[in-house]
């Protein structure tokens, strides 16, 4: 014997579920005008070469010792 609230609860559900898969959740990007560049988007070759400090930033890491490993549980 089912309750009578059964059949009001698998509709709620089913209404939830549908809700949540209609895809709705973004929001549309709206633009105005021609689609450009902004300055910060054009950039020039970049060196592969390393800064001072990234390369002190290395050779600290490389000085470091390699942590213990874990005991499994």
């Amino acid at each position: 014997m089912t309750s009578p609230k059964s059949p009001a609860l698998s509709l709620a559900l089913a209404i939830g579920l549908l809700a949540g898969c209609s895809g709705g959740d973004n929001s549309p990007v709206v633009m105005s005008g021609p689609a450009t560049a902004a300055s910060d988007d054009v950039r020039g070759p970049q060196s592969d070469n390393l800064t001072a400090a990234e390369i002190a930033q290395v050779n600290q890491a490389n000085a470091e010792p390699a942590p213990p490993p874990k005991p499994d549980l």
